[in-house]
């Protein structure tokens, strides 16, 4: 039946042994230390990206502050603009205004002239215009 040889159980179980070292040495432990290393990588990779959210959030808030600085100058800038634009309108309103008020007061003043001279006119005619007048009544 079965025999059961005690060195080539010897044998097969140092052999088991060398093997399992072996592979421990060649393998097992390489294997472990990449995994080891690759979970240490990993662990310094979700750090390194939870500091950079960290730092993009903070760069987003500064856009942000930046972005609403960069409104309210543009609007102070445009209500500067749209006073000095009103200043600068008023002013000539009230330049053509006066233009127009000097050149009514000329205006008045000539009409006043041309109004005497036309008067004297008239006054100095009113004696050959009587005359007119009593002949063409004369002749009806």
């Amino acid at each position: 039946m079965l025999d059961i040889n005690l060195w080539l159980l010897l044998f097969v179980a140092v052999l088991f042994l060398a093997l399992v070292y072996i592979l421990n040495n060649m393998l097992y432990q390489p294997l472990l230390a990449f995994m080891d290393k690759r979970e240490e990588t990993i662990r310094k990779d979700l750090e390194a990206s939870k500091e950079m959210g960290d730092e993009i959030s903070e760069a987003l808030t500064q856009a942000h502050d930046t972005i609403a600085a960069a409104k309210s100058e543009a609007h102070q800038i445009r209500e500067s603009a749209v006073a000095q634009a009103k200043e600068k309108a008023a002013s000539m309103v009230a330049s053509v205004q006066s233009e127009l008020e000097n050149q009514y007061a000329s205006f008045l003043e000539k009409l006043t002239g041309e109004r005497a001279e036309l008067k004297k006119s008239i006054e100095a005619k009113l004696p050959e215009y009587q005359k007119n007048i009593q002949n063409k009544l004369k002749q009806i």
